[in-house]
């Protein structure tokens, strides 16, 4: 199987304090891998670092590499916003900017430069399809999108990562801020863009990452302990950390 991303050697330090510690990891194409660990691990750092958020945090500091596909991402030189368009992410709380639920839709594909009225509409409706919001929306699509319920903002920030097109998918806790039956449509969501995207989902819920993953990797105080096929870090965790943390004996 193709790796997609792959992580060799990755450190981080937020001034003296090291938020992660020598990761090294594949992520095949087309898989979802779920990011589990207690609160503080350095789950939602590891995500910061492949779209290079990290970086606007003072004093932070990452050392090793970062490939997506055969590129390194971390070198001086990289486009950042070029690998932000191939690298959406979906954070706790979303953040609808405040304009309408189009305009929301079709702020990525205008900032690279499409143009076309005709054809933006037809980006904007095949990504709120893809988010399944399309139903919801497509006859409220100018009005404000801070009016959509917090299951129907999550879904439109999903929406808005898939309108430029990305090919690695990055959700930070997507669920925790939405009650059960919102945060099911997104676990749905996420099971139905494996394939053709690579997702990566940081959560606390131990069953949705057994729901929605094909790998699992458990990170403690920054170092990622095992990583393996889901149904068997779940069944028969190599480590007894991981088998701990699993069980409710480490949190």
């Amino acid at each position: 199987m193709t790796t997609k991303l792959r992580l060799e050697g990755v450190s981080v330090w937020y001034g003296a304090q090291m938020a992660l510690r020598d990761i090294s990891l594949q992520v095949p194409q087309g898989v979802v891998l779920a990011l589990i660990g207690p609160s503080g691990c350095g789950k939602s750092t590891l995500l910061r670092v492949v779209n290079r958020l990290v970086e606007r945090s003072p004093g932070a500091k990452v050392r090793g590499r970062v490939w997506l596909d055969n590129e390194d991402i971390l070198r001086r030189d990289m486009d950042v916003a070029q690998l932000r368009r191939r690298v959406g992410m979906i954070f706790q709380r979303p953040t609808p900017f405040p304009f309408s639920i189009f305009d929301n839709v079709a702020y990525g594909p205008r900032l690279h430069g499409v143009k076309d009225p005709v054809g933006l509409r037809r980006v904007v409706e095949d990504s709120l399809k893809q988010a399944a919001l399309w139903d919801e929306v497509r006859g409220k699509l100018r009005r404000p999108a801070s009016g959509l319920s917090g299951g129907q903002q999550q879904r439109l920030a999903l929406a808005r990562a898939l309108a430029v097109d990305p090919e690695v998918i990055l959700l930070d806790e997507p669920t925790s801020a939405l009650d059960p039956g919102a945060a099911a449509r997104i676990e749905e969501l996420v099971v139905k863009l494996k394939g053709r995207y690579t997702v990566v989902i940081v959560t606390h819920n131990l069953q949705q990452a057994a729901r929605v993953s094909d790998l699992t990797g458990f990170i403690q105080a920054g170092a990622l302990i095992e990583l393996g096929e889901t149904s068997l870090i779940f069944t028969a965790p190599r480590d007894q950390r991981t088998e701990a943390y699993l069980t409710g004996q480490l949190e």
